[in-house]
């Protein structure tokens, strides 16, 4: 049996559902395509608390077991993000 196509938007939908029903979902969770509103969104980003992407990247692996996407949007979990200077940088004024 092949699995339904969905739209972009509508992926991004499904996981958001997903999200608030896993038992560790926490208030403030929220996945979003980037850039958002695209009809070819480049990837996706998990907003919350420490700890959200890990349970993003379950959900999405779940979900695209049932599920294909057209256009499909990457799979960069999490995003690569620029290293942060270290905190023993600031200076007193």
């Amino acid at each position: 049996m092949d699995k339904p196509t969905v739209s972009p938007s509508r992926f991004v939908e499904i996981m958001n559902e997903r999200l608030t029903c896993h038992p560790l979902y926490r208030e403030g969770m929220r996945v979003y395509a980037i850039p958002a509103h695209s009809e070819r969104p480049r990837s996706l980003v998990c907003v919350g608390p420490r700890g959200t992407e890990g349970i993003c990247a379950t959900i999405e692996n779940i979900v695209r077991g049932e599920c294909d996407v057209f256009p499909d949007i990457g799979q960069d979990w999490p995003p690569q993000r620029q290293p942060r200077p270290p905190m023993h940088e600031h200076r007193a004024r």
